[in-house]
């Protein structure tokens, strides 16, 4: 079965708790990643399920400290809870519960008999399957202040801070750092390899015999003053730009991160806004400075810039790997 045709209409009421979390975690796995990396394993034991990160698709050229793996396993933790609450589990949620174990993201106990959280209105649960990224540029329409207080209120964690920009100097500072770090990136030859090999793994849907076209240009060119043109425009057409920050840098505020920007992501697929995450600002240590700068005071650390508007639906989704590659064994 494709993964983006899951149905409520199948959930397995009569089924034990494990055929129940199975089938929340369909959900869980339509969640966005970086490069669309999809760097998650899920374990269940008993009424409990372990959120984990899959290292062999970690980008280490471009997320060295893990930032973005946290990120990732955030996003797909929101999916997860958004489904428990709509099929009505309660849950709590232990992060980084083992020392010992820093790729067991989360644990996640649920019970029968949970009330829906505020911050989880029962909308996001339908954009579960109709959410995406844009890849287009966005409509010259602005977004006007009750949708962005709107967007605002998904930012209900300890320590998260989120942050739009709608004027164009801000706007056109972030399209100067896009911009500088697609050319120091692709003029890596390591990042160019590794971004290669996503390619050519078809994370990012194409069909096969142009991920391997672009497998071999990306690997062995340096594109980075086409792929930075493409990107100032896209970031110049948005009407809205958006960190998130932090008040502190750990692995657990960026899960939290994650957290926030998928229940963000959903609550604008519901207005029919797309976002995109433009990471090079804080994947390049000199850029993220002066991101902290461009965003500060006080201080604040940036784990996520992106950006926000309407635009058409995207032609084709995104592949993703059948919920059985992801799953621990029991």
């Amino acid at each position: 079965m494709n993964p983006w045709q899951v149905r409520a209409s199948d959930f397995p009421a009569q089924g034990s708790i494990r055929e129940q979390l199975l089938f929340l975690l369909r959900y869980a796995i339509l969640a966005p990643s970086s490069n669309n990396s999809q760097s998650w394993r899920f374990g269940i034991d008993g009424d409990c399920v372990r959120v984990l990160l899959d290292e062999r698709y970690w980008l280490r050229v471009c997320d060295p400290e893990r930032r973005e793996l946290h990120l990732n396993a955030g996003c797909a933790l929101e999916n997860l809870l958004v489904a428990a609450e709509h099929f009505g589990f309660g849950h709590r949620a232990d992060y980084f519960p083992d020392a010992g174990e820093p790729s067991l993201v989360a644990v996640v106990q649920f019970a029968r008999g949970g009330v829906p959280s505020i911050h989880r209105p029962p909308v996001l649960f339908d954009m579960l399957t109709v959410r995406q990224t844009s890849h287009r540029p966005h409509q010259d329409r602005p977004l006007d202040e009750a949708v962005i207080s709107g967007l605002q209120s998904c930012c209900v964690e300890e320590g998260v801070i989120l942050r739009f920009y709608a004027d164009r100097p801000t706007r056109r500072a972030f399209s100067s750092m896009v911009v500088r770090g697609d050319l120091l990136q692709f003029a890596d030859p390591a990042f160019r390899r590794e971004l290669s090999e996503c390619i050519g793994q078809g994370m990012f849907g194409t069909p096969w015999l142009i991920s391997q076209l672009l497998r071999l240009l990306v690997r062995h060119v340096d594109i980075g003053r086409t792929q930075s043109r493409r990107d100032s425009e896209l970031v110049l057409s948005s009407p809205l730009m958006g960190v998130l920050a932090s008040t502190r840098d750990d692995p657990t505020i960026q899960v939290q991160v994650g957290q926030v920007y998928e229940r963000l992501s959903l609550a604008a697929a519901a207005l029919g806004i797309q976002t995109q995450p433009m990471s090079q600002p804080v994947e390049i240590p000199e850029l993220r400075d002066e991101l902290t700068r461009l965003i500060s005071p006080p201080v604040l650390f940036p784990q996520h810039p992106f950006r926000l508007g309407y635009a058409a639906t995207e032609r084709r989704r995104t592949l993703r790997r059948p919920l059985e590659e992801v799953l621990l064994p029991p």
